[in-house]
C-alpha cells in the first residue's frame, strides 16, 4: 500500500484521499470562474490623477473600484469590473463580474464629455456628463437606486475638440 493513499475495505484497490477530491472540487470550480471571464474584456485601472478620458467608480465620492475609459463602450457588461451578475439558463446559473449597473460616480478630463445611458447600445435614459459627478444618485434619473446610481449599461465618450472656443456639444459656428 502507497503512503498517503486509503484501501477501500474488500475491494482491494487503493482510493486517492478524500482532501485531494476536495483539492480538484475547488480547482474544477475555479476553472470554470476563469473560463466564464475569458469572454469579456479589461479596462485600464484609474490613473490618481484624470488628464484623459472619464475615470468611472463603483462607489459615490470617487470610491471603490475604478477604471478608465477613452472610448465609447456600447455595453459595459462586457468588460470585467466588480460587480457581481448571476445569470439563469437551461444548464444553471452562470455569474459575472463586470461594469453593468455599477457605477456610482465619475470623474472627467478637462475637455472631455460623455453621455451615460441607462440600456446598451446607447438607449434609454440617458445624461450628458460635462464635469465630474461624486454621487450618482443626486441626478436626474428614474432608476430604481435613484437618480442614474448603479443604473449605466452603455457610455459614448467625446473627445476634446481640436477646434478652439468650441464648446462640448454644440457645432462649431458657420462663417
Amino acid at each position: 500500500m502507497m503512503l498517503g493513499h486509503r484501501a477501500t475495505p474488500g475491494a482491494g484497490r487503493e482510493q486517492p484521499p478524500v482532501g485531494c477530491w476536495r483539492r480538484a472540487s475547488v480547482l474544477a470550480l475555479l476553472f470554470a470562474v476563469l473560463l466564464v471571464s475569458c469572454d469579456q474584456s479589461t479596462l485600464p485601472t484609474a490613473p490618481s490623477e484624470v488628464t484623459s478620458g472619464l475615470t468611472v467608480y463603483e462607489h459615490a465620492n470617487y470610491l471603490g473600484e475604478s477604471a478608465l475609459m477613452t472610448r465609447s463602450i456600447a455595453d459595459l457588461s462586457d468588460y470585467e469590473g466588480p460587480c457581481q451578475h448571476t445569470d439563469s439558463g437551461p444548464y444553471g446559473s452562470t455569474v459575472t463580474l463586470d461594469w453593468n449597473d455599477c457605477i456610482s460616480s465619475i470623474r472627467i478630463a478637462p475637455g472631455w464629455g460623455a453621455t451615460i445611458y441607462r440600456d446598451s447600445d446607447y438607449d434609454g435614459d440617458s445624461l450628458n456628463v460635462t464635469g465630474d459627478l461624486s454621487n450618482l444618485q443626486l441626478v436626474r434619473g428614474r432608476c430604481d437606486h435613484d437618480g442614474m446610481n448603479d443604473c449605466i449599461t452603455s457610455i459614448k465618450v467625446v473627445r476634446p475638440e481640436l477646434v478652439p472656443g468650441r464648446a462640448w456639444g454644440h457645432p462649431p459656428a458657420l462663417n
